[in-house]
C-alpha cells in the first residue's frame, strides 16, 4: 500500500436541493475522518497539515449565522500554523479558499459559482480544472456530480503519488443512504466510492420497495433510509 499526503477536494452548494456537499480523495487512509464537514449553511474542507477544528467550527459558526469566508478567515488568522494549511469551503453567500505558503507544490485552488475546489501535492492544476470542469458540466443529484468530478480530478493525474482514501459527505434537508459514504483504505478508492455510491442508490431502492409492501402503499415516510432495518 503506498501512504502519501497528496490531496484534492470539491465543497459545493446545490442551490436547487438546499443542500451542501463535499467529496475528497487522498493518499493516506480515512481521509474522511477528518478533512469534510458540511451542515445546513456550508460545506468546508480542511487538508494538508488537517486541523479538523476549522472544518467544525466554521460549519458552526455558519449555521449561527457568520459568513463562511468571515470565519475561516478569523480561524486562520489565530492559527499559528496557518502556513501550512490549505482550507476551503462554500456557504449561503460566500466562497472561500486559502492555501497556505508551506503547502507542497503542486497546489493551489478555484473557485466557481457556488463552489470551491482546492489540492497539494498534485499532479499539477490540470486536476482542478479537470475537477471543476466535471462539476460544471454534470448531471444528476449532488452526490453523482461530486462523485464525478472527483473521477475527472483522478483521470487528470490526481495525487502526484496515488490516492488511498475518499469520501462523500452530504447535508440535504431529507438524508438518504449515499449522503455519508468512506473508502477508508483502498488501492482505487475513487472507483471504489463510485461502486458504494451505486450500490447504496440499488439498496435505498430495495428499502423502499420493500417497506412500501410492508406497509401496502402507506408506509410512515419515518422508516425509510437511516430509519429501516440495519
Amino acid at each position: 500500500m503506498r501512504h502519501r499526503p497528496g490531496t484534492f477536494s470539491i465543497a459545493v452548494r446545490d442551490r436547487e436541493a438546499d443542500a451542501f456537499g463535499a467529496a475528497v480523495t487522498t493518499g493516506t487512509v480515512a481521509v474522511g475522518a477528518t478533512c469534510p464537514y458540511v451542515s445546513r449553511n456550508a460545506a468546508v474542507l480542511t487538508q494538508s497539515y488537517t486541523r479538523t477544528e476549522h472544518g467544525r467550527d466554521a460549519v458552526a459558526r455558519a449555521d449561527a449565522g457568520e459568513r463562511v469566508d468571515d470565519a475561516l478567515s478569523d480561524l486562520l488568522a489565530a492559527d499559528e500554523h496557518a502556513a501550512y494549511r490549505q482550507v476551503h469551503g462554500v456557504g449561503t453567500g460566500s466562497e472561500f479558499t486559502f492555501t497556505g505558503d508551506e503547502c507542497v507544490d503542486w497546489c493551489g485552488s478555484r473557485v466557481g459559482d457556488d463552489y470551491t475546489v482546492a489540492g497539494n501535492m498534485l499532479a499539477g492544476p490540470e486536476v482542478l480544472e479537470e475537477t471543476a470542469a466535471a462539476y460544471e458540466a454534470g448531471g444528476g443529484d449532488v452526490a453523482e456530480r461530486l462523485v464525478a468530478a472527483l473521477e475527472a480530478g483522478e483521470a487528470a493525474g490526481g495525487d502526484d503519488r496515488g490516492e488511498l482514501s475518499a469520501a462523500l459527505l452530504v447535508w440535504a434537508p431529507e438524508p438518504t443512504l449515499y449522503h455519508n459514504l468512506r473508502v477508508d483504505c483502498s488501492e482505487t478508492p475513487v472507483a471504489d466510492l463510485r461502486a458504494v455510491l451505486e450500490e447504496a442508490r440499488t439498496a435505498r431502492e430495495r428499502i423502499r420497495a420493500e417497506t412500501d409492501d410492508a406497509f401496502d402503499g402507506e408506509y410512515p415516510p419515518e422508516l425509510l433510509d437511516f430509519g429501516v432495518k440495519y
